[in-house]
Order: C-alpha cells, then structure tokens, then sequence
C-alpha cells in the first residue's frame, strides 16, 4: 500500500447517572474520582504530542455531572464525609466499605500506611471501632490522593508534599486535596475545547442518557442475533424516546462545545437497521460499532491467522455507507482485537513492549492491504477511563510511548475519523445493518436474564403509565410532566441493565438496583400514585452471598425445571470482565450451577453451537485435607464418571454430576473449574483466572 495507514483511536467517557431522585445527592463518587483520575489527563498528555489526532467520546450525562461538581452543586457520600471531622458509625461503616476500591497492586501497594489500614480492615471485618479518627482522616486522605493522576501532582509542588506525607492527615490537608480536585474537574471541558479548536481532537457523542438505541426501539430486537433469547413480559417500543435521547445529546454538545457533533458511538456500539434513519435525521454524518456487527452485516467472516493478525485486511479497514432513509451515513467499525490489546492485554506488559506489539500490528496490516492505492483505516475504539487503573502509573508510560511513536512513524498516521472521511469518503455500501452491540455482536448484555426482563417490564409499564396519565390530564403543569419524562429518560440508560447481568460483579450492585428503581419510583410520586408493590420492594437475592449454589428442587425426572436456571449461581470467564468493561469476544456465555438433594447441576452455555463439545469439569472438596480434584472429562454426550448424565443443545451443555460421586457433602464448601476445549486445543475456563470457591446452599430457593 502506498499511503499511510490512518489509525482513527476513539476513547469513549462514560459514567451512569449517578444522581439519586430522593436526596438530590450523586449516590456514588465515580464521577468525580474518574474526572480528577482521567478525563483532564487524557487531554493533557495528547496535547503533548501535536502530531496525534484522536477522538473523544463525552455522553452528555456524563458531562452534566462534571459540570456540577465543577461549579460546586455536586455533592455525593463519600465528598461530604471527606469534609467531616466526626463520623457516626453507619458513616464509618461506609468509608471502610469504599474507601479501598482502589487497585491494590497497582495504586494502593504504592503506601505503606494505605496497606496497613487495608490489612486492618480485613483483619477485624470492618468493625469501625478497631480504627482511631487519625486512621479515619489519613484513609480519607489516601483515597482521594490515590484517584488524582501523579501528573496533576507533579505540578504542584504543594500537592508533592502532601501526597509524599504518607500519614497523619490533617482536615486542612483533605481540605486542599478536595479543592485542588474541584480545580482539576474544571479545567476538563475547556481542555478539550481547545484540542478540538486546535483540530488535535474531534469530540462526539452519545444518546443523552447512554440507552441502547435498538432495544429502546424495540426489545424484540433482542432477537435479531439470538432468536431464543427470552423477552421481557412486557414489550417496549419507544422510537420517540431514542430520537429524544439522540436530539438532546446533538444540543448539549452543541451549546458546550461551540457546534454540533459530526460523530456518534451509539451507546456499547448497539446498532441496527432501525436506528439509522433517527442517527441521520439528528444530523451525524457518522457513526461506529464493532467488526462482528460488519461482519453479520455483509454476511462474511472476519477471519484471522493464529497470531490475531486479519486475513481479509480490506473489508474490516474502510468506512461505509449506510442507508439513513433521508441520506446515508458513513459507519466506521473497530477492530476488536486491537481494542482489546489496549483494554485488557497491555496492562501486564512493559510499556516498551506493549507499544512494539501495536506498531507491529498496525504494520502487519499495512503490508496485508492490497496495493490499490487506497487509503485504509484502522478505528481503534474502548473506554478512555476503565483501563487505567489496571497500568502501572494510570497507563502514562504506555501512553506517552504510543503517541510517540504513532508520530513519529512515517508509515501511520494518526487521524479523527472526520478528517479521514472528508478526504476519503467511503467505498462501499451496507444494504442493512445487522442489530448487535460490540461485546459478541448481540444484546445479551442487557437482556435475556430473569433481571435484565423484569427491569425492562418495570420501565415498560411505568412509562406506559405516564402516557396514560397524560392523555387522561391534558392541562397537567409542563414542569411535572418534564420531570417525570426525564426519569423515564434516565431509566432508559443502559448501565441499569449493564448490573443486572450475571457476567457482570461489582458490590455496588444492590446500590444499582436501588437507583434505577429510584428512577421509576419517582415518576409514580410525581404523579400521585402509589408504585407497583414489586417495584417498590427492594430485592432480597442480594443479599445472599455470591459464591452460594442454591439448592432447587429438580422434577420428577431428576432434570432441572426449565425456570430453575434463572435462578441459578451465574459463572463467566472473568476475563471477560473487567468491573465496567467486557472484551469483546470469548466462546464461552456463562456457566449455571444450582444444586438439589442429589446432584449439582451444570448448564454451559455458547455463543456458536457445539457440534461436538470437549468439556472438562475439576470438583474438589475445601477443608477436609485432600484437595484432590473429582474430574470429569465429556466428548460428545459421554462420561466415563459413573452416574453422570449429559443432554445437549445447540448453544448449551446440561450436565447433572451426584453428589456422592464427586466426593463432596450434600452441604460444603467446594471448589470448582470447567474448560471448553476449543478445537485447537485451547481451554477456555469457567473462572478463567482461578477456580471458584462455592457454597453449596442448604436452602431451597
């Protein structure tokens, strides 16, 4: 290829709304810590390298909320207790509960005193009494510090000498650390209007409120890529509220940034046939998604060599039109793999290293383009704040390295997507848009669980309750029907369903459920009526623990009922998953374990059908002084382990193993691993990193 190969990053910002309904307080801090953490940094460090053009995702809500901590109308828990010098002991409680979720190797292990407050806590479970209000103001002190990036500090001679104290914190000190992030928070939009007035940047948006567009056009739109996916009880259809949540984000972006945005990331890159026209009515010249939605889209495989390197180089690295009715749309989609590299495989590598496998990359698929003399285009896209924390130093090495090398290297070229498609329009055409997102082209993300439906039935029915009540009060106050209708808005964003999928942990979830429930709620108190009694009533589920295999009791035939798995423990491969982040593909969906009086029951689930699945299953006792692992090893539909039954699907695996064969209780602790084994032999497990450790449930549930 005779031209450069144009390599078009995409960091995408994004936070929820952390906004809760009842006390006008943020409920969470993330905001906050990611703006002080990330999104000033980002744009000091590209400025660094003038000759690196990228582009910057901001989701309207999130900017709303960095606005308001900026001017000082924000306020969440864990700001207001780091200005307090007194604390009850709920408050103390929730400090000891927070004020750790740092990276433990990579950030905290950089302060003794940090560590030891950690192993403290851990030590005596959390009793707030085992600490003094010293201990309490330096793990204030220490949170704050450690989610403000060392390059802020390093320019502030006063902020190096609290942050090199290291113990014994005083309110004064907490005092400067919170004003000193309420400065670095305000400097962030201006930052970036500069970048994008320099033409370093190109700024773009998402839906107002993150939703997903397709399945807040329509949930049937689930099965598009997966046509027994269950759906919820209650269908919604909502087009007018997608076309809503795109023409507000078009505004906002408008009236902070100066004009409107040429560019949209549909929110996780959810795309379909149905949300082009609205994309092309708000007025986006073009928008991006995911290789697999490319591929489903042209009907082709994206296929790659061993090392991950593209075979067919030039269907994946140009832009397309897409048919938007009125006019077409340029669509752009990443490369995953290359995306993912820098999400999740670059953080365990030296930053040299890791920068020489991308340029390597880029390289490799230069020399793959045919020489036709056309210009290709690598988009790069991920989350421009959820990596960080995993890299040595919050990524800064790493990414000084690429910027300078993606400069100085005359074979690439780094570009926004819009000045590549100015000069280089595209070539081809998609005649209809495959609906999917970026994490395994389908929608499973937010829909298909016994969750997922019923937050979907709630949203569904609280929303068809307010078009009724408003047809039923035609002079109802504009201001009251503004304020429902934004609930149902923020309702729609995606990161409420986000949580509620079993592939996704965090212990924040009950939190989450309790927000978006908030949400709806509010809408039944604007209105004067009292909610559904199973919407108001906060689920018990939570509270059990994490690592329990309940106990069901199976049919007659000694087969699970088919609702059983719904309510089953949920394992995927954590490598999947990364607290908000997911890659993009592995094999294997998840793995479904509950447990009756007899058996423990398995149910592997895939995202291709198992012609011939090759499975392994390792259980083993916990504490009664063996260790040795029960294995069991299946091909096909056998097991040569004596009583184990198997039943095949197309895209699942049911297995029932006794009890007694295995060699466990009927109530114990267990540990336990199974592998798919792919057809080059590599295992894909269930947990990936380490066995999990499980409780086998005692209480029907």
């Amino acid at each position: 290829m005779s031209h450069p190969l144009h390599v078009a990053i995409l960091w995408h910002m994004h936070q929820p709304d952390y906004l809760d309904p009842r006390t006008g307080e943020y409920a969470l801090p993330w905001v906050r810590l990611h703006a002080v953490k990330d999104y000033l940094r980002m744009a000091e460090l590209q400025a660094q390298y003038p000759q690196v053009h990228a582009t910057v995702n901001f989701v309207p809500s999130l900017l709303a909320q960095i606005e308001a901590y900026a001017e000082g109308a924000a306020q969440d828990r864990a700001l207001k207790l780091s200005t307090q010098t007194a604390w009850s002991r709920e408050d103390k409680a929730y400090i000891l509960s927070l004020f750790f979720c740092v990276n433990e190797h990579k950030v905290m292990a950089r302060s003794a005193r940090y560590l030891e407050l950690k192993a403290r806590r851990d030590a005596t479970r959390g009793d707030v009494d085992a600490f003094s209000d010293a201990d309490y103001l330096d793990l204030i002190a220490l949170f704050n510090l450690a989610w403000m990036d060392s390059l802020n500090l390093a320019q502030d001679p006063q902020f190096q000498a609290i942050s090199h104290k290291g113990a014994g914190y005083t309110p004064e000190d907490i005092r400067l650390i919170l004003a000193k992030q309420r400065e670095v928070i305000a400097s962030i939009i201006p930052a970036y209007k500069a970048l994008a007035a320099q033409g370093q940047v190109e700024l773009t948006t998402s839906p107002y409120y993150h939703p997903i567009l397709p399945l807040l056009i329509s949930t049937d739109s689930a099965r598009v890529a997966m046509p027994g996916i269950a759906l919820p009880s209650v269908a919604l259809a909502a087009p007018e509220d997608a076309r809503e949540q795109l023409a507000r984000a078009v505004q906002a972006h408008a009236a902070r940034f100066g004009k409107k945005p040429a560019g949209l990331w549909p929110s996780e890159g959810a795309v379909g046939a149905a949300i082009v026209p609205l994309i092309a009515e708000a007025g986006f010249a073009w928008f991006a998604s995911d290789e697999a939605i490319l591929a489903r889209s042209l009907g082709v495989r994206i296929e790659r060599d061993g090392a991950g390197h593209v075979k067919n180089p030039s269907i994946l690295y140009q832009p397309y039109w897409v048919d938007g009715g009125s006019r077409p749309v340029a669509a752009v989609f990443r490369d995953h793999a290359l995306s993912d590299r820098i999400g999740f495989v670059y953080q365990s590598m030296n930053p040299q290293a890791a920068v020489d496998d991308m340029i390597y990359r880029l390289h490799v698929i230069r020399e793959r383009l045919e020489p036709d003399g056309l210009p290709y285009l690598v988009p790069i896209i991920l989350d421009g704040e959820n990596a960080w924390e995993y890299y040595e130093q919050n990524g800064n090495p790493f990414l000084k390295t690429l910027y300078q090398r993606l400069g100085d290297d005359p074979l690439l070229k780094p570009v926004t997507v819009r000045e590549y498609l100015r000069k280089y329009p595209p070539r081809a055409r998609i005649d209809r848009l495959f609906t999917g997102s970026w994490i395994n082209g389908n929608l499973d993300t937010w829909i298909g669980e016994e969750k997922h439906n019923r937050a979907w039935a709630w949203l569904a029915q609280t929303r068809q309750r307010l078009m009724d009540w408003q047809a039923a009060h035609p002079d109802a106050p504009a201001q009251l029907l503004g304020d429902a209708w934004e609930r149902i808005y923020q309702a729609e964003g995606s990161d409420w369903f986000w949580w509620y999928s079993s592939r996704n942990r965090s212990p924040m979830q009950a939190e989450f459920d309790r927000l978006y429930r908030a949400r709806l709620l509010d809408v039944y108190r604007i209105l004067g009526e009292a909610p559904p009694r199973d919407l108001a009533e906060l689920d018990a589920a939570w509270g059990r623990p994490d690592n329990a295999i309940p106990f069901i009791q199976s049919a007659a035939s000694g087969w699970p009922e088919t609702w059983a798995w719904d309510r089953s423990l949920t394992l995927v491969p954590l490598a999947a998953s990364q607290g908000a982040a997911q890659r993009a593909y592995v094999p294997v969906r998840r793995l479904r374990l509950h447990r009756d009086e007899q058996s423990l029951h398995l149910r592997l689930e895939t995202y291709e059908p198992m012609e011939n699945p090759n499975v392994i299953v390792d259980i083993w006792p916990i504490g009664d002084g063996t260790g040795a692992p029960w294995t069991a090893h299946l091909v096909g539909e056998t097991s040569a382990e004596a009583g184990v039954r198997v039943r095949r699907g197309t895209h699942d695996l049911y297995l029932s193993i006794p009890l007694g064969a295995a060699g466990i209780g009927r109530s114990a602790s267990i540990g336990l691993r199974v592998a798919l084994v792919q057809k080059d032999g590599e295992k894909c497990w269930v947990p990936s990193e380490a066995p999990a450790a499980l409780v086998l449930d005692s209480i029907q549930a």
